[in-house]
């Protein structure tokens, strides 16, 4: 797995459809109007806020191996499309098992849980209750101190349990040796330092930076492993809300309280001094992720599937191409629609999601 690899997975669900813009924001998890419906347009929910951080001159050099391999290639409109070469090397990518949605960069919370709790079981059992912390971050010491409260921190069989509960959901995570090997080193115990990216790589004969994406994705598989398992008590409690509750933005959730409320759209944007262009993209993610949303009470219930047919017999969730077809809607309406029922298909969307 690398960064290019991980790009044509996501250039092969927007193929045509968006410029190479629209996969940097989504790796790192822009949380605009656009970037979150494409989350749910194309499906890939799964990459959304994979790397916060990524620096945009790591990202250009994945988008020119793709290019300098035929793979990819831009529109006069900066469109990428993937090359008959790029769709076979689409086809023999492995399976990624992200859950950016779910975590966006949090997952980072958990391990930084773990790390401390096993710095600080490893200084206890030999006898050197101070050190300095690999955390700094005040509520993950915060956290770590409630889990290690009395009498855990004195109970010998306290590391013994974590241990057992580790050794479980790396058995249960289906990660590879290496991969399991990678999460064991970044861990930190009395003498002995969490190992560097580079350290790793030159460990594995790998680029530092795809180390840390298969670290990302075992920590994904891990917290997948915990969340459905009811024999993991500690790890729980680690993980403890570190998955996202709730895709929408803060003030969408506002924008929904009002909606809610019985405020109409007009009322909401002067309550809340913003632009309705602005509410609109509230509404817009509002439609992508409740599956009660009213769409009726912004478009006719016809009209919305002879929208989403016109988008399955042109092959595409672009706006322009729809409205050309449907003259008689706002672009509004059309991503309405296109949130509350494409969306959610091309996502695997439940009404229990």
């Amino acid at each position: 797995m690398n960064l290019p690899m991980l790009l044509l997975g996501i250039l092969c669900k927007m193929d045509g459809e968006r410029t190479i813009a629209a996969s940097f924001h989504l790796l790192r998890g822009k949380r605009s109007g656009q970037t979150l419906q494409d989350v749910k347009y194309y499906g890939v929910k799964s990459f959304f806020g994979l790397l916060p951080k990524l620096p945009a001159g790591q990202f250009e050099k994945a988008v020119e191996v793709l290019k300098q391999d035929g793979l990819v290639s831009a529109s006069p409109e900066s469109l990428i499309s993937l090359s008959a070469k790029g769709r076979e090397a689409a086809e023999r990518l492995p399976d990624f098992h992200f859950s950016g949605m779910d975590y966006q960069g949090r997952e980072m919370i958990f391990f930084g849980r773990l790390s401390l709790t096993v710095q600080t079981l490893s200084h206890f059992r030999a006898g050197q209750p101070s050190f300095l912390p690999v955390q700094k971050d005040r509520d993950i010491q915060h956290h770590v101190r409630r889990l290690l409260a009395k009498p855990a921190i004195q109970d010998p069989a306290f590391a013994g349990r974590l241990k057992d509960e580790l050794k479980q959901v790396l058995r249960r995570s289906g990660m590879d040796d290496r991969q399991k090997a990678i999460f064991i080193h970044r861990l930190a115990g009395y003498r002995l330092s969490g190992w560097t990216w580079d350290q790793l790589g030159e460990r594995f004969q790998l680029d530092p930076f795809d180390v840390h994406l298969l670290f990302i994705e075992g920590l994904h598989r891990i917290l997948r492993v915990i969340e459905s398992s009811s024999d993991l008590p500690l790890l729980h409690f680690m993980a403890e809300n570190v998955k996202v509750t709730s895709y929408l933005t803060d003030s969408s959730r506002e924008t929904k309280r009002m909606f809610d409320s019985g405020m109409k759209m007009e009322e909401i944007a002067a309550a809340r001094r913003l632009k309705m262009s602005t509410i609109e993209d509230h509404f817009v993610e509002m439609a992508i992720n409740d599956p009660s949303f009213p769409l009726v009470q912004f478009v006719q219930e016809g009209v919305v599937d002879e929208v989403i047919e016109k988008a399955k017999e042109l092959g595409t969730k672009r706006l322009r191409p729809l409205k050309m077809e449907f003259d008689s809607l706002t672009y509004f309406q059309l991503r309405l629609i296109l949130g509350a029922r494409t969306g959610r298909e091309a996502d695997g969307f439940t009404e229990s999601t």
